[in-house]
Formats: structure tokens, sequence, C-alpha cells
């Protein structure tokens, strides 16, 4: 389905919109409009096997239901947590979830396919392959086989991808870089086709990573707040650039419809702070200066989550 917008008229101001250019428009891990949708976890000292099979079994069931409200709700687009796996990637978890639990995953994945939908995780901070402590390097890379493996007890092929950054400097950005290639490039295959690569707002920019990710042969994500944070007053004047880049970046056969990250900066905070909701004037702005022959997913990453998606909807008459 394709975003069906002509035009749009909020707080004031009158935007074109053209046609076709949001395939899916999605929002991340949480699922505000539902009761007891949020996913449990615990605490290390009491991640007993048996505790942890109760979480997982309860986790899965609210995903379930999420990805069954998004699919009555018209919502293509969904970052799971990874929190999904308590302890997913620690070794404290020695579950064998993705056998045990391989009915209620299937589940999930019939949900997916039946909805045309798209999914990915993120793993968080602390997933950093630019690292140069070893040890660190080597939790990442149990982290992010624990991410693909999630993804692929679900039966979604390559499209449905994990996003990282690449992390810290460390006084030293283009040996951070060559890390970062090196690390992605020694990881298992079924990881690797799965990576995708996030530019930040205050470290590495669009351009560090589209070098970075060329030579480790995976696609970008365009975060098009963090590149006008990263880039200051004059990132809008090569946003649609950068899009083309970065969709570049992206093989249809093996990774889908570029995607692409949107949220609004939240008023009174430090730069880079996401607020409640979508500014919808700028996101239909933004629209406008997309490349006519890119199409693209489309994930919000603002604080109100489902909420804000359906105002964003609403707003500007949307239909993705």
């Amino acid at each position: 389905m394709q975003n069906t917008v002509s035009s749009a008229h909020h707080a004031g101001a009158h935007v074109a919109w053209k046609t076709g250019v949001i395939r899916r428009l999605g929002y991340a891990c949480v699922c505000l409009s539902l009761e007891d949708a949020t996913l449990r976890g615990t605490i290390l000292r009491n991640a007993s096997p048996e505790r942890l099979r109760a979480l997982i079994a309860v986790n899965l069931v609210t995903l379930r239901r999420v990805l069954q409200f998004n699919l009555e709700h018209g919502v293509r687009l969904f970052r799971i947590s990874s929190e999904v796996i308590p302890f997913g990637s620690h070794p404290v978890n020695n579950v064998a979830w993705w056998r045990e639990f391989r009915q209620p995953l299937r589940d999930i994945a019939r949900l997916i396919r039946d909805s045309d939908a798209r999914v990915s995780m993120h793993p968080g901070q602390y997933t950093v392959l630019s690292s140069t402590d070893p040890r660190i390097v080597a939790a990442a890379r149990q982290d992010l086989i624990y991410h693909a493996r999630f993804l692929e007890s679900l039966e979604v092929d390559t499209r449905h991808k994990v996003v990282i950054h690449v992390g810290g400097a460390y006084g030293d950005k283009p040996a951070a870089l060559r890390r970062w290639v090196d690390a992605v490039g020694d990881l298992p295959e079924s990881v690797r086709t799965r990576i995708v690569l996030e530019n930040d707002e205050r470290l590495f920019g669009m351009d560090a990573v589209l070098a970075a990710a060329s030579a480790a042969h995976v696609p970008v994500v365009m975060d098009v707040f963090h590149h006008r944070v990263y880039s200051g007053p004059t990132g809008d004047a090569h946003l649609g650039e950068m899009l083309r880049r970065a969709a570049g970046t992206w093989r249809p056969d093996r990774d889908g419809v570029p995607k692409i990250h949107y949220s609004s900066q939240a008023p009174g905070q430090r730069p880079g702070a996401h607020a409640e909701y979508v500014d919808a004037d700028e996101f239909a702005r933004s629209l406008a200066l997309v490349p006519p022959e890119l199409e693209l997913d489309c994930m919000l990453e603002a604080k109100a989550k489902d909420r804000a998606l359906f105002r964003l909807r609403e707003s500007l008459g949307m239909c993705v």
C-alpha cells in the first residue's frame, strides 16, 4: 500500500506532497495503545532457566499481540525489542529458546507474512564493534549473533535487519572505522547479511558511515534527525543527495526497500533528544526533498511510539 497524500494543512502551513515515497511507516518496540504490552525482564541473579522460560513465553505472547494490533491498524513496519529474549546473548541464558518455543515463534512468523510486514532489531549502546577492547568486541559479536538468530527463528529473510552504530571513536575516528569494518568482516555470514549501519548525531555522520558500509559491504540506514543534528543548519541542503547515496547501498534482492529513521527535536532539550511526536510539517518538507525515484520504509523514533505514528498519519492523510 502506498502513500496517497496529495497535500497537507497542519499548524498553519500548507505543504505539497508526492505520492509513493513511503511504502511502510513504522514505530519501535513498545505499543502504547495496548494494555500490559511491555516486555518482562529480570535481574541477573534471578535469571534461572525456569524464570527465563517463563519470561520468554510471556514476551512472545506480548509480541504476537502487538503484531496482531499492527496488522489490524495497517502498520507494516516494526522494531522488535532486544529484550524479547531476556539475557539473549549472555552466558546465563543457556535455554535453547529457538527450539523450545518453535511453535509460538512460527505463529509470529505467520503474522508477519500475512501482513507483508517488515521487522528489525536494534542492539543497544553497549554493542560496540569499534572498541579497542577485544572483550567488548567479543560481547558485541555474541549480541549480534543473538539478534540474527531471533530473526531467523521468525523465518524472515534478510530484508529484515539488525541496525547498529559504529560506536566509539576512542580519539581516532579513522582507526575506529577500520576496526568496525574488520569486526563486521569477522561476523558469520548469517549475521553479516542482516547488518545495517546507521549514522549518529555526534561522532560518525553520513560520509563516514557510507565509507565504512561500502568497505564492509552492508547497507546504510539514514537517520534524518541525526543527520540534521550532526550537520547543523546546512543539513537539509544535502538531504536529498545523502538519501540517494544511502539508498544506493541497498540491494533489492537481498536487502529490500531502503530504510530511513525519522524523529523530531524535543523542545527545550539537548540537541538530539527525541520528541514525543513527529512535527508533521517538518516531515512533509523532508519528504519533498526525497529524490523522486526513491521509495522508502520509514521508522519513526518518537517517544509516543504508535501514538505518534497514528497522529502523523491522521495529520497528513497518510495510508501506510
